[in-house]
């Protein structure tokens, strides 16, 4: 009887060892550095800001604050200049509603929006609501240089 429970714990042990070297295995080989996979949004895009009939001249440089949230600072060719920020998502840019001041005509707006980048080329949908809850719909498109 003790040489079939020794028999058996060696068994057992062996088992057990080659369990957890499994486990071990498993673990070392899965991807656990969680790698961003979103686009890399950051640089200085030249496009056109347009509304209607309307359009103007407007550059966005874009910084990544980590690598999810981005920080937009936009300079259109009649002067305004105002920061939004945002979150990616893969090639997907969301805009949470946030107040907005801009300077040059000492508005502050509510503003929120969505975005795609492809390749170097970025579009931005983008709704102004001013105090009066007057809506503005602008749409970017522009190109990284």
């Amino acid at each position: 009887m003790k040489a079939r429970t020794k028999k058996l714990s060696a068994s057992m042990l062996s088992l057990i060892i080659t369990g957890i070297a499994l486990i071990i295995f498993v673990i070392s080989c899965s991807k656990s550095d969680n790698k961003n996979n979103n686009a890399n949004f950051t640089g200085t895009y030249y496009g056109a800001l347009v509304t209607g009939l309307y359009s103007e001249s407007d550059t966005i440089v874009i910084t990544a604050s980590s690598s999810s949230a981005v920080v937009m600072k936009t300079r259109t060719g009649r002067g305004s200049a105002y920061t939004i920020n945002g979150t990616v998502n893969g090639s997907a840019l969301n805009i949470a509603s946030q107040s907005v001041v801009i300077p040059s005509s000492e508005a502050t707006y509510t503003v929120s929006g969505t975005g795609s980048l492809t390749n170097s080329s970025l579009v931005i949908h983008y709704a102004f609501v001013s105090a009066a809850n007057a809506t503005t719909n602008l749409t970017f498109s522009g190109i990284r240089k």
